[in-house]
């Protein structure tokens, strides 16, 4: 698998979260995908920035696709900040806005970018910039079990607050998808 495929298949696992977002009436239910949905986009976009672009960024004639992408990746991050501001109607708008920002992402990278990416990237290059792109992903999920262990360990302190957690049944957990294993 190359570096190509290796994003298309984060895009479908990101399309396919949105699918059960919008399937599901259930706000909890919601509220967890969501939450999938912004960890996968940040982890993506921060592995992919460091890899997949940073690479595209040496070459004169993909530097300007680079910057661009790297635009659209503070895009989708500022959007996803914005859902915590949101409630009710305005928060399922926000999550709406999400995808359509994702949804225009994903066709011009995988179309004009990976078009004139493999210009500047040989096959064995784009092996090995999936390759870094594959452990910077498990590094970033690191970190940010990291951080949600160490406020796990603050919430114990304050039992109260667990109280804002929701319980979802084991029937309804999105993890149990094949697709996300």
């Amino acid at each position: 698998m190359d570096i190509y495929e290796y994003l298309k298949m984060d895009h479908a696992k990101v399309s396919h979260l949105f699918e059960l977002f919008e399937k599901s009436d259930i706000l909890e239910r919601q509220q967890q995908i969501v939450s999938l949905i912004s960890k996968e986009l940040l982890v993506h976009a921060h592995s992919e920035q460091e890899t997949f672009y940073n690479y595209l960024a040496q070459h004169s004639a993909t530097k300007e696709l680079a910057e661009h992408g790297k635009k659209e990746h503070i895009e989708i991050e500022e959007q996803i900040g914005s859902l915590n501001e949101k409630s009710g109607k305005n928060w399922q708008q926000a999550v709406s806005k999400l995808k359509e920002i994702v949804d225009h992402h994903v066709r011009e990278e995988e179309g004009k970018i990976f078009e004139k990416a493999k210009e500047v990237i040989s096959e064995k290059e784009a092996l090995i910039i999936k390759e870094k792109m594959h452990y910077l992903k498990g590094e970033f999920l690191n970190w940010l079990g990291n951080q949600v262990q160490k406020s796990a360990q603050k919430e114990k302190k304050k039992p109260k607050s667990l109280k804002k957690y929701h319980k979802i049944s084991q029937k309804e957990t999105v993890t149990s998808h094949p697709k996300l294993h």
